[in-house]
């Protein structure tokens, strides 16, 4: 994995160095949704989606006219709501609250969709997740830690939005997939664990020029 994030970091740092220049950079602010389900093989069947908020910044970079790089730094509110077993061995209604600063670094495509108002766009690439909340909100038993939750996640994301342009700005709009590619607990009693967050969001936004067109 540390050879695959040096390599990824190497391609991003080549791109800005090189490219950027190709067009405008923008910035922007999104907001929206995340809808949050644990996945791999150690995940409880029974737990369902948390519904919650994922919103932050952005800067894209064009590498010309329909490629390009993005970064972004979003709060995401991860997770999942079920049963949770308590230690007097009742189970209760619990919501995970599982909460990261991801740090996405995607490659884009634009596609210009008839108007030339309107753009499409595809994205990928990984994301670096840091985990700030790791707790459950549990029926009758209030708030409990859930230590075993490792303070680092590394991702993947996939997605496609829209943009469409004003004279200053352009209002944005995506529908992204994301997902922890290795476990995002720690070994528990020296077993590994194989639980990994899925989720999809929903987010719509601004962004505009912050460089001129070359």
């Amino acid at each position: 994995m540390k050879r695959f994030l040096t390599i990824t970091c190497a391609v991003v740092l080549a791109v800005l160095a090189g490219q950027a220049h190709a067009g405008r950079i923008t910035a922007g602010v999104k907001a929206g949704g995340s809808f949050g389900k644990f996945g791999g093989d150690d995940a409880p069947d029974h737990l369902k989606t948390r519904s919650a908020f994922m919103g932050g910044g952005f800067l894209a970079y064009p590498i010309n006219a329909r490629l390009g790089v993005r970064g972004e730094v979003l709060y995401a509110q991860k997770g999942a709501e079920g049963d949770f077993l308590t230690d007097d061995g009742d189970i209760h209604t619990a919501l995970y609250k599982l909460d990261y600063v991801d740090i996405p670094v995607l490659f884009t495509g634009d596609f210009p969709a008839g108007s030339s108002q309107f753009t499409f766009n595809v994205f990928a690439g990984p994301s670096f997740n840091f985990n700030v909340k790791h707790e459950a909100a549990v029926e009758e038993h209030g708030t409990l830690d859930l230590p075993s939750v490792k303070s680092f996640e590394f991702g993947a994301v996939v997605g496609a939005g829209v943009a469409y342009a004003l004279e200053k700005f352009s209002l944005v709009g995506d529908v992204r997939y994301s997902m922890g590619v290795a476990s995002l607990s720690d070994d528990v009693n020296g077993q590994s664990v194989d639980l990994k967050n899925h989720g999809v969001g929903v987010m719509g936004g601004i962004s505009f020029p912050i460089s001129a067109e070359k």
